[in-house]
């Protein structure tokens, strides 16, 4: 026995000495599969702290200090990766020992990896049925597992991976007899809850199952867009929207006085956030009565021709700049039809492109239905400007907040029942007219006074510098002195330099980020716009259709009611195939006339409504039924005009035809021509009678046939002689 004072003999709580042929500091080769499946940074660590055990195991022996040999090679190594301090080397070589049994002499590296796991014993199928299991319960998932422990497996019913409880029971106990029933809390191995719940999906997969796209889209990574070299009108997006407020509509004949919410829309431009336009409007409601004698109630919401209106206001206070146009659009409300995207890309040659958000297919359901919808994310710019505006219009009369059911003011329901007692309508009621409305002072604002407001926050939030929007630069400015006025940093310059030390050292040098409407001026400054002509504004007034022709006229439907325009003069569609395409425009309040253009924006003419602005002729109006019908006979007589010169020389052989017969009729008339009526019936019928005569004389021949001699000497003669 050593006894050599300078060595510490291995104390008591030491694991005890290995089997005699020893841990293997190295990766099995049965084992390099699962290793390689490792990061590589992993397989780095593990490597290296392999060779150090073996190196700090060489240096075991009897009377050896672990602590001090530890502590030795941690001095050479620790910096040269983490984890190789010496109470670490320690730990992490006593783990290992732990591992080396009759079954593992070697050591299992796996000890040496943070939060190891290995490959599952569970099958494959079986997971994805816990899976499929969590995501059928859209409340809870220990309800899913418990249905599984407590209904499924003992009922009898089949589980992917191990069918039923039977057939698991009778190959996991084969010496034993098959019990009655399933044995209560007999599950298999790895059944346990808590080994379920590592198996649950995760909350991205459940939220795109239960909620759909649009709610996971939060637990999936999202790519950031770089908005910094963007141009002024490069890109606009477009969206709708609901104030959180509520407007009295005083009524325009068409519809009653109400309390209405507040929609509309707006665009925005990427580059610089600023609001390039928007319109707005309360929602009103109006009853239509059914033929079966009910009513319903019809909410009017942001109309098509909104957008159009959008886009006219857009390009007539800008302009068109000399690079293309995108307009980021979504596919709901605030939508650009394909004959209004035909039209920009038309009228303004190519250089106007519409995209659109995208629709979504992605949430399957157990019942079969899909989610169709947007991709809201895709316009998160004005989404998250319109938040801004919200709260800055949060203190305005007639705030109903974004739910009224649950966030509105607490006096909400009084104010509106107050309210409608002016605005009641019927019998019994103040019917009072909408100037006199406009005239009270209610808790509700009028909509010009919510358009006023909204104008106003969109101003403010133009010129805003607290924000944190991606892509936007620095502005420098300096202070005189404490409280005056910022300024550019560009007149630092112009100051004496010994105040140029004193504003430095004061620290009245300070940076913002730059205004919406100033990022707006510099680019600008550097941007041709140049003005859009006055007639191809018009057109982004009109409707437009794409259209064919068709049996003579172009007919097409609108709001469910139908339109019908010809070509009278026959200067517009001489020789239009049917079945051409054409791109038409036409204003639904005044649709007399429809202006044509081809599908590559050159005009082809202006055609007339066939019935006039109605479309439909009044029974009693006689001169505007012949007005009408003369229409149409000019286009039957145009139709006739182009027959007869297709069929021309047909025309000529009948006129020799017809001059023929009056020849033989002129003959006969001066044969008869000294005889009486009855004579002439006379003569023609004895005529007609030796005809008859000699035609069944005919007849009675061939039907008694020829002899056969006379026949033989008719072939006889025949032959060659």
């Amino acid at each position: 026995m050593n006894t050599d004072s300078n060595i510490v003999p291995i104390t008591s709580a030491q694991p005890p000495a290995p089997p005699p042929s020893g841990p293997r500091f190295s990766i099995p080769l049965d084992d390099l599969a699962e290793f390689s499946a490792l990061p590589e940074a992993r397989r780095t660590e593990v490597r290296f702290t392999l060779s150090l055990l073996e190196r700090l195991h060489a240096l075991r022996g009897e009377g050896s200090n672990l602590t001090t040999a530890a502590a030795t090679i941690a001095a050479m190594n620790k910096h040269r990766m983490r984890g190789c301090s010496a109470p670490s080397l320690l730990r992490k070589y006593y783990a290992f020992l732990a591992t080396v049994t009759d079954e593992c002499p070697a050591g299992d590296w796996r000890a040496l990896v943070a939060n190891y796991k290995g490959p599952s014993a569970l099958p494959a199928e079986f997971e994805q049925f816990v899976k499929k299991l969590a995501e059928d319960n859209h409340r809870s998932m220990a309800e899913a597992f418990k249905l599984l422990r407590t209904e499924i497996w003992p009922s009898g019913q089949p589980v992917p991976g191990y069918g039923t409880w039977i057939e698991w029971y009778a190959k996991t106990y084969p010496a034993r007899p098959l019990p009655k029933t399933c044995p209560r809390g007999e599950f298999p191995v790895g059944w346990s809850l808590r080994n379920l719940y590592r198996k649950a999906p995760n909350k991205g997969a459940r939220v795109l199952f239960q909620r759909g796209l649009a709610a996971a889209k939060k637990h999936f990574p999202s790519v950031q867009r770089d908005p910094s070299q963007l141009r002024p009108l490069e890109l606009i997006a477009i969206d709708d929207f609901y104030l959180d407020c509520l407007c009295v509509f005083p009524g325009d004949g068409k519809q009653p006085p109400q309390i209405a919410p507040v929609a509309g829309i707006m665009a925005i431009d990427v580059a610089t956030r600023r609001k390039l336009h928007w319109g707005l409007g309360p929602q009103t409601t109006r009853e239509d009565k059914l033929p079966d004698g009910t009513v319903r109630t019809v909410r009017n919401g942001i109309l098509k021709v909104t957008v159009q209106h959008l886009l006219y206001g857009i390009f007539a206070k800008y302009g068109l700049p000399d690079y293309p146009i995108t307009i980021l659009c979504e596919n709901a409300t605030a939508a650009i039809s394909p004959e209004l995207e035909l039209a920009l890309s038309t009228l303004f040659e190519g250089r106007v492109r519409v995209e659109r958000t995208g629709m979504i297919n992605q949430k399957m359901l157990t019942n079969g239905f899909c989610e169709k919808g947007g991709k809201p994310w895709e316009k998160g710019w004005i989404e998250s400007a319109f938040n801004a505006l919200w709260n800055q219009l949060g203190a305005m009369p007639g705030y109903k907040g974004s739910n009224q059911r649950l966030n509105a003011p607490a006096a909400l329901d009084d104010a509106i029942a107050y309210t409608k007692v002016f605005l009641g309508q019927g019998e019994g009621k103040l019917n009072l007219p909408p100037e006199k409305i406009a005239l009270l002072r209610l808790p509700f604002p009028s909509p010009a006074a919510v358009e006023r407001a909204f104008a106003w926050v969109c101003s403010a939030s133009d010129a805003r510098t607290d924000h944190k929007y991606l892509g936007f630069d620095c502005v420098t400015e300096f202070r005189l002195e404490e409280g005056a006025e910022p300024r550019p940093f560009t007149e630092l310059a112009l100051i004496p330099q010994d105040m140029q030390v004193a504003i430095s050292q004061a620290g009245l040098v300070t940076q913002r980020p730059e205004a919406p409407i100033e990022r707006w001026s510099r680019l600008a400054a550097t941007c041709a716009f140049r003005g859009v002509p006055p007639a191809v504004l018009a057109l982004l007034l009109l409707t437009p259709k794409r259209v064919t022709y068709r049996n003579h006229s172009i007919t097409f439907a609108h709001d469910k009611v139908g339109f019908t325009y010809v070509d009278e003069a026959g200067t517009v569609l001489a020789g239009v195939p049917d079945g051409a395409e054409f791109l038409g425009y036409f204003d639904p309040a005044a649709p007399q006339e429809l202006h044509l253009a081809d599908l590559k924006g050159a005009y082809a003419g202006s055609l007339k409504r066939l019935g006039g602005k109605r479309g439909a002729v009044d029974l009693r109006d006689k001169a505007a039924l012949a007005e009408a019908g003369g229409v149409v006979r000019t286009l039957v007589n145009r139709a006739v005009a182009e027959l007869r010169e297709r069929h021309a020389d047909q025309d000529a052989q009948l006129a020799i035809d017809r001059a023929n017969n009056d020849a033989v009729l002129e003959a006969h008339k001066a044969e008869t021509a000294g005889l009486t009526a009855a004579q002439k019936i006379a003569l023609a019928a004895g005529d007609n009678a030796a005809r008859e005569h000699e035609q069944r004389k005919t007849e009675a021949r061939s039907e008694r046939g020829v002899s056969a001699s006379a026949a033989g000497n008719a072939l006889a003669d025949l032959l060659p002689e």
